[in-house]
């Protein structure tokens, strides 16, 4: 019975590890920021292709959030590795709660804050001055200093104890405390 018991939840570990790697391949698989697969002086609705709307933040009205790790790198190392990924919003979400997550192992808290304080700290900004954030995670910040959803939203950090923080996303409305918010800690 337990040999069973073990040989189920070994293939219960391997299928979803092979499904997070399938998917995490199918991210991979996107068109780097900038690059599209429409054919020259031609729209998306020429195509048929619906137009994502443009995250409406008052105070960054018209730029976009750049990749964290863009500015912290030197100057520009190349088109090889200046390309931004373009994730799910979830995943997003998710990645900045493992980059909590790994503050928290370096330094036996989370850091604290505002959305700022708390980019600054994950972009260097702390005693081991180490970086946490990876042009590979999708996390983007935006003119302000704000680590932004998958959306353009500057995310909600709460800290509910000193190893643990909630990070609500606004979702697809772009709006905080709505239906639609993504939360995890």
């Amino acid at each position: 019975m337990k040999k069973r018991m073990l040989e189920a939840t070994v293939l219960v570990l391997v299928l979803g590890l092979l499904g997070y790697f399938t998917l995490r391949l199918d991210s991979a698989k996107r068109l780097p920021v900038g690059e599209s697969k429409l054919s020259p002086g031609s729209t998306p609705s020429d195509q048929g292709q619906s137009v994502p709307a443009t995250p409406a933040v008052a105070a960054d009205a018209g730029k976009a959030p750049v990749a964290l790790a863009a500015r912290a790198a030197s100057p520009d190392p190349g088109p090889a590795t200046n390309a931004i990924p373009v994730l799910p919003p979830l995943t997003v979400l998710d990645n900045a709660r493992v980059v909590i997550h790994n503050y928290n192992s370096a330094f036996g808290e989370n850091p604290v804050g505002t959305n700022p304080e708390i980019t600054a700290a994950l972009m260097g900004r702390n005693p081991r001055q180490i970086i946490f954030i990876t042009a590979e995670s999708g996390l983007r910040v935006n003119a302000g200093g704000e680590l932004v959803d998958g959306y353009g939203t500057p995310f909600f950090f709460h800290q509910l104890s000193g190893k643990e923080m909630e990070i609500r996303s606004g979702g697809e409305d772009r709006q905080m405390w709505t239906l639609d918010d993504q939360v995890t800690r």
